[in-house]
């Protein structure tokens, strides 16, 4: 259990402090605003007090708290870098500073952790930029995030309707080498006698041998990365390659995105109805095409010929106004929507809505901050289906209790929800069988509800 300060009681720090809530760490919530905090204070277990990051006489009244670590989250990256630099110098042990431009990132002439004495720096923007070119460059899955360097890759497929096999069971069912199932989701189908709820309601489940994959499955295959590029052919998921792109919105997100999308010979057309900024991005971006129009206007659309791109990304600063531009781009028949959005509580309704493809920035941010705050052995980690489970890459200390006892003594002690999934050792990357020794220095892949982060901490 941590003891955490964060500044910034905006929709990103109001959803880490809710996640780290729920984990039982000790949250006070600092902002200017009253009204926002009183809001907080209504809907979430966490401390609040009123006043600026940046006030050192605040930030030390709060060293009474014993802090282990400061979080600035302000939409201001200025307030953030100082927080954490005022912070530091009253000898607070860690920080985290929000920042909004890459440039800060970029350590080639100036390291701007060390210059504020900041021990972590998160770019919610960049972050979300490299989250939406992973799902375009991997068109049909739903999810795709890289471990171990690159080598190990978690991707999300929906099952197809009209896929069948005599036999799904996971125990029987053949994969390519070095895949394994990490999750399945599946809609529940309704009793009998029981009306029918307006929206599908859908399970998360944590596979074993026993279970088997359905028609319609969402289903999370983990392995080598190549191995799991073979998966869709699989399941016979069409796959269709990525030409052109239309980006509604010239946010700092769609200023990354497009900048990778050209790298990778993809045709770019950004739709923005701010002038300064399509004169801004047009300086920035030669290679793409700026249109200054609002992205709303459908007649607008339809003359453009918007619906003839691979895909649309709806990533202005508004989350409505994405998920209108959305449910735009299905009535001009385009192939494929991406949705942008950075309040939590609407991606149930996106989905609903029959948009399968959201990024959140808040998420992303969060799932990165978590990272550093969990016990030093985590590299990565993500966090699926509105953190019903998480997708954690694990270092094994030397110390660890599970060093050198096969998996399948290991495994009756594990709760269900609590899977080793894959093991690289040295560079060899092994599904961890019954028969898998796991030792010092490996990295392994760990399937988890988030309710068994302790344990993790205690096996590891």
């Amino acid at each position: 259990m941590l003891n955490i300060i964060i500044i910034g009681a905006g929709k990103l720090g109001c959803h880490v402090a809710s996640v780290l809530s729920k984990e039982n760490h000790n949250i006070t919530l600092v902002d200017l605003d009253p009204n926002l905090l009183h809001s907080v204070s209504d809907t979430m277990d966490v401390a609040t007090k009123g006043g600026s990051g940046t006030d050192w006489r605040l930030l030390e009244d709060l060293l009474e708290l014993s802090p282990d670590v400061l979080i600035a989250l302000t939409g201001s990256e200025e307030t953030n870098l100082v927080a954490c630099e005022i912070a530091k110098h009253l000898r607070y042990p860690r920080t985290i500073a929000r920042v909004r431009h890459s440039s800060y990132l970029n350590n080639a002439r100036l390291d701007f952790g060390r210059i504020f004495d900041v021990d972590y720096l998160v770019a919610p923007e960049l972050l979300a930029a490299h989250d939406i070119l992973k799902d375009i460059l991997n068109p049909g899955a739903l999810f795709v995030e890289n471990f171990a360097h690159g080598a190990l890759q978690a991707r999300t497929l929906m099952i197809p309707t009209d896929w069948h096999c005599k036999d799904s069971r996971l125990k029987h069912f053949k994969l390519p080498e070095n895949i394994i199932v990490g999750l399945i989701r599946r809609e529940l189908k309704e009793e009998a006698g029981n009306s029918k709820s307006k929206f599908p309601v859908k399970e998360v489940i944590f596979p074993h041998g026993d279970d088997a994959i359905l028609p319609g499955d969402e289903v999370t295959f983990i392995g080598a990365t190549e191995a799991v590029g073979e998966i869709p052919a699989l399941f016979k998921i069409p796959q269709s390659q990525v030409n052109s792109a239309v980006i509604a919105g010239g946010s700092i997100i769609a200023e990354h995105l497009a900048r990778e999308l050209v790298k990778r010979g993809i045709d770019v057309c950004i739709i923005e109805k701010n002038y300064a900024r399509c004169s801004f991005l047009a300086n920035e971006l030669p290679n793409c095409t700026i249109m200054h129009h609002d992205a709303t206007d459908i007649a607008f659309l339809q003359a453009e010929k918007i619906g003839n791109a691979d895909i649309l990304v709806a990533c202005t600063d508004s989350d409505e106004r994405n998920l209108l531009m959305a449910l735009l781009g299905k009535e001009i028949e385009c192939q494929d929507s991406l949705v942008v959005v950075n309040n939590s509580d609407y991606i149930p309704l996106v989905t609903r809505l029959g948009l399968r493809h959201t990024i959140s920035p808040c998420i992303s941010t969060t799932n990165h901050i978590l990272s550093q705050l969990r016990f030093g052995k985590i590299n990565s980690l993500v966090s699926l289906y509105e953190n019903q489970a998480e997708i954690m890459e694990i270092n094994v200390s030397l110390n660890s209790r599970i060093v050198g006892i096969p998996l399948s003594e290991l495994g009756p002690h594990f709760p269900r929800d609590l899977l080793i999934v894959m093991i690289q050792n040295r560079g060899r990357i092994m599904i961890a069988h019954g028969n898998r020794i796991i030792s010092p220095g490996d990295t392994v892949i760990v399937v988890t509800s988030p309710k068994h982060v302790d344990e993790l901490a205690k096996i590891f």
